[in-house]
């Protein structure tokens, strides 16, 4: 605090001192809301005739010089504006009243507009800083969760600071689906390293170092600067932002200063967090190791569990995982005057993970300075976020450099604390400490405490976001505003790997992956919006605009020792130490947006509304295309019914909507001028083995969407309910097809083709049941589903399937095909009789399962999704509770598929204690046969089993956040309130049938949602959360 208060006097002392008149006086006050009595923060209070003026603090108190006979004006978007004059009074407390069965809300629109939500023609929601954070998360965007209709997000399962998959009323692209992040009006790149910055399709399972995620910018920022989020789900609420709001819009809302004394906040939150959905594993069944001699190398005779029946067996999964905690520690101080306002935070974020040795440390600091000048007639805004996180370990996804594939499949009966106690050995033929491990069996298995100990990773994270915007109030009807925005992230990934790792991947030397990558974003606009009321009836307001971007992504310089020679020295980590260079590498892609933009609104009796919109984008991906740039409109039509009609007095208010919208998404950069590469150490070109096809050009996907909903709201805006359909197609996807004969040498052609179909439903319901002195109950539902095809894929793929990762050496992949749900996820299941026994050739007893070709065993999309939100409050205590539900949809374990294969599952022990540990199965004559327990999983289990017999009914309903809390006043004292909450997030599972956590996947990427791959288990977080405003 000491080293703060010099900083805030020197940033307080650019502030102006306001000149006062000898006649005036200090004229102070609070004002409230009619409804609930509560204050009202941010109410304009203006002497009439003039522009000297203020606004209420987050108190709901203001300040001002006047004189007696003055008019004290108090307007606030949403109320009634209400005049009241000086006297000889210097307090004046002041009660605002709703507007006319108007929708007392206020959302945040594109380019950072505030309306009234009443006169919006599209679906938009928007969800307060305080409900983000009742409950919190290290990563923010992951608490919308069942708090918004129609956004789906996923978890990574590489635990905090992880990257979500977020999707915005479905799926709707082959390249794509991700929403756009605007922070204060301006677009974000929220890019990252691994999964989510990676080309679509790249990295999506196991590569050499594991199913990395490296996190996004999203997970950078601090939750406690976060004022609202508002979701602009449909084509029409994200227009404006073109080709970069294809996917939806996710606006962030950030804190500022506020005029009035010093504030400051400090919040503490600390967890204690423990893994759950754990897969089941038997502990009845030994391996046929246990007593058998044990090698050098600590390798047994048998990696399987499938010997007999023994007593006093246990699993590893206890001594394994440990308790986990997070602590999110955040100051903040807010002050100003009329003149100038200033935030200031700081955030710590500790994390100590659920596997041994991972550790997250987060810091957060977040300076934004406004001031206004000539009266009011210029406000200049500049905000400065600099992010700074690493991770020890972070978890990661696959088969391959995963602990958890030891951990799970050790020997039923193998103490695996003495790997634990013993992960390495010195091995005399090499002179060096060598791995000792039960078993290295098809690549995957490793002593896991090896992997933690000799496999160690470092990620760093680093963000820097500023930003800066002046506005200038030409005349009262008119102002130009510009801004600009720099944001930069710079990624590290440090990996070593030790001798002794397995060899499929790890030389007998080492090796040393160091991976550096950077993404900016440059942005600048400027922006003319005019107001006027045209007459009594009819008013008018338009925006016209200008926006460049330039973008450079993924420029990274990778430099990997490789799996070939590795390392000269062993376990000397350096480049310096590299014994070939081919697997440096470095790349970039570089982009740049032009655009304009305009919208045009007409309200007629603020009761008839019409919106347009329209933007052009010229971007430099357009090269050597036949489009130069492409155009996006949208119409928007809303009629307040409850203004236009008498209605019943039960009815508050009531409005119907409708819009149609066309947005486009910019082709892959360098598709149309592909590129050559350099190869280390050689001087010839390696030319591009894929590209346009000849005699054809890339377009831009299009995107056509039409939406109409109502809203209507109940008994004193007690009950609501607000309603939408809407339909989209996108056409114009990318594809590659095998290429013909042609004078490029391609291999592969980029094409379009295909259409995508997003078809839904959302439903909000908001009501207060209970509204007294004392006793408050507010609850919401949210309802959303959405019915997702792929219309058409390239009519020269074969089957109609577009695949983006091929089945290879596993048991599954993942495809387009026409007809379905996007995203099929494939595999091969058993052929069954109509009594469901398995079916069988008999080679003379030995006995194999027929099974189906590759076929679609799952799509990993729900039927609908629910949230029920609720808060109660009685007196000084609160509770707040969120149920989350995602009901349909289907999920494919392939880790269960393993442990089958090992014999460890609980399942596999239950077929042995079952029939005599056979199973019956029907030859192709109907006659009965059995096949032994062992016989049948091994040949049904496995990476490259039949994973159709692997399949789960995705449904789960999550108690996903608790809140119970108690507020604390104090009047006159240096403490104003303090709140003491015990939370807990994802308590528990109310109905779950998958064995895994079906809201975690294992790549955030473009697929491969809904399959489990030894991701790390979800965890249950509770703790205590302290909130004290000096």
């Amino acid at each position: 605090m000491k080293k703060l208060i010099p900083l805030l006097i020197m940033i307080f002392s650019l502030a102006i001192t306001q000149e006062v008149a000898a006649q005036t006086k200090t004229v102070s006050g609070t004002v409230t809301s009619v409804s609930d009595e509560s204050p009202l923060p941010g109410v304009n209070v203006v002497i009439k005739g003039t522009t000297k003026g203020t606004q209420t603090d987050f108190d709901g108190n203001y300040t001002i010089e006047a004189s007696n006979g003055d008019v004290l004006e108090f307007s606030f978007l949403g109320m009634k504006t209400k005049s009241i004059t000086v006297t000889d009074s210097n307090t004046l407390n002041v009660v605002l009243f709703d507007d006319a069965q108007s929708l007392d809300e206020v959302i945040i629109t594109a380019l950072g507009m505030k309306k009234e939500k009443k006169a919006l023609t599209y679906s938009a929601q928007e969800v307060k800083g305080d409900d983000l954070t009742k409950v919190k998360q290290t990563n923010p965007i992951n608490s919308l969760s069942g708090k918004s209709a129609g956004i789906t997000i996923t978890r990574s399962s590489s635990g905090a600071g992880g990257a979500s998959k977020v999707v915005l009323r479905g799926n709707s692209s082959t390249s794509n689906n991700d929403p756009l992040y605007v922070i204060d009006g301006i677009p974000m790149l929220n890019n990252g390293n691994g999964q989510n910055g990676e080309a679509p399709g790249a990295n999506i399972f196991g590569s050499q170092i594991g199913n990395r995620d490296g996190g996004d910018a999203m997970s950078l920022i601090n939750p406690d600067d976060i004022e609202s989020m508002s979701i602009l789900k449909g084509a029409s609420a994200a227009a404006l932002y073109g080709s970069q709001g294809a996917n939806g819009v996710i606006l962030i809302t950030t804190k500022r200063g506020k005029d009035g004394k010093l504030s400051v906040n400090f919040n503490s939150n600390l967890t204690i967090d423990n893994v759950i959905s754990l897969p089941e594993l038997q502990t009845e069944y030994q391996s046929n190791s246990v007593g058998q001699p044990v090698a050098e190398n600590g390798n047994v005779t048998d990696p399987k569990s499938w010997g007999v029946k023994a007593s006093g067996l246990s699993n590893n999964l206890d001594s394994f995982f440990k308790t986990g905690s997070t602590s999110i520690q955040s100051l903040s101080l807010t002050a100003g005057n009329q003149k100038a306002q200033t935030y200031l935070s700081f955030a710590n974020t500790l994390t100590n993970g659920v596997l041994p040795n991972n550790k997250l440390v987060r810091n957060n600091l977040n300076l934004r300075e406004t001031a206004n000048f000539l009266n009011e007639k210029i406000q200049v805004s500049a905000n400065i976020n600099l992010s700074d996180q690493r991770i020890w370990n972070r978890p990661t996804n696959g088969l391959y450099s995963n602990p958890l594939t030891g951990l799970y499949l050790n020997p039923v009966g193998i103490d695996l604390n003495i790997y634990k106690n013993k992960y390495e050995y010195f091995n005399p033929s090499t002179n060096m400490m060598d791995q000792y491990a039960t078993s290295f069996d098809e690549n995957i298995q490793q002593n896991p405490y090896w992997l933690i100990n000799r496999n160690q990773s470092k990620d760093i994270a680093q963000r820097v976001l500023a930003s800066v915007s002046v506005k200038y109030q030409v005349t009262d009807d008119l102002s130009l505003q510009s801004r600009g925005s720099f944001d930069k992230s710079f990624f590290t990934f440090d990996k070593k790997m030790y001798a002794g790792s397995d060899l499929t991947f790890v030389p007998s030397t080492g090796r040393y992956i160091l991976e550096k990558t950077e993404n900016t974003q440059q942005y600048i606009d400027l922006i003319a919006t005019y107001n006027k009321n045209i007459s009594e009836n009819y008013s008018f307001s338009g925006v016209l605009g200008t926006s460049l971007t330039k973008y450079s992504i993924g420029d990274k310089l990778s430099l990997d020792s490789g799996n070939g020679k590795g390392l000269t020295y062993p376990n000397a980590f350096t480049i310096a130490n590299f014994a070939e260079t081919n697997n440096i590498s470095q790349s970039v892609s570089n982009r740049e947006v032009q655009s304009i933009f305009g919208s045009a609104n007409f309200s007629y009796k603020n009761m008839l509304f019409v919106d347009i919109t329209g933007r052009n984008d010229w971007s430099s991906t357009l090269v050597n295309t036949n489009t130069k740039s492409f155009f996006y409109p949208s119409l928007g039509l809303t009629g307040v019914l409850s203004d236009m009609f008498e209605l019943p007095k039960s009815i508050s208010f009531a409005k119907v909507r409708v819009s149609y919208a066309e947005v486009g998404k910019e082709i892959p950069s360098y598709a149309t001028i592909p590129l050559n590469s350099i190869p280390t150490g050689q001087t010839n070109f390696i030319k591009p083995t894929f590209g346009v096809k000849e005699g054809e050009t890339l377009q831009p996907e299009k995107q056509k969407s039409f939406e109409i909903g109502t809203e209507w709201r109940f008994l004193h805006n007690r009950l609501g309910i607000d309603l939408t359909y809407y339909n989209s197609k996108t056409t114009n996807q990318i594809f590659f097809i095998a290429a013909e004969p042609n004078v490029n040498g391609y291999t592969q052609n980029i094409v379009n083709a295909g259409e995508i179909s997003n078809t839904g439903i959302e439903l909000v319901l908001n009501a207060k049941p209970i509204v007294s002195d004392d006793l408050k109950w507010n609850t919401s539902i949210n309802f959303a589903t959405n019915k997702n095809k792929v219309i058409s894929v390239h009519p020269s793929l074969q089957n109609g399937e577009a695949i983006l990762t091929s089945p290879g050496v596993n048991g599954y992949g993942y495809s387009l095909i026409e007809g379905e749900d996007f995203g099929s996820i494939r595999g091969r299941s058993i052929i069954r009789n109509e009594n469901g026994l398995p079916i069988v050739t008999d080679d003379n007893g030995n006995l194999t399962l027929e099974t189906t070709d590759w076929e679609t065993i799952a799509h990993a999309q729900p039927d609908f999704t629910l949230g029920w939100n609720n808060s109660i409050d009685y007196k000084n205590f609160t509770f707040n509770f969120l149920i989350d539900a995602k009901i349909g949809g289907d999920v494919v374990s392939v880790t269960e598929a393993v442990n089958d294969f090992y014999g460890v599952s609980q399942a596999t022990a239950n077929a042995r204690n079952t029939n005599g540990g056979m199973i019956d199965v029907v030859d192709n004559n109907g006659v009965t046969k059995q096949m032994t327990a062992q016989d049948y999983y091994l040949k049904t289990g496995g990476r490259a089993g039949l994973l159709g017999e692997y399949v789960y009914d995705a449904t789960n309903v999550n108690l996903r956040e608790v809140a119970i809390g108690y507020n604390l006043k104090f009047e006159n004292k240096f403490i104003e309130n303090l709140r003491l909450s015990l939370i807990a997030n994802n308590l528990f599972f109310l109905y779950k049938d998958a064995p895994f956590d079906p809201n975690i996947a294992s790549s955030t990427g473009i697929g491969l949602q809904g399959v489990d791959i030894f991701g790390q288990p979800s965890t249950r977080s509770i703790g205590l959360n302290i909130n004290v405003n000096f």
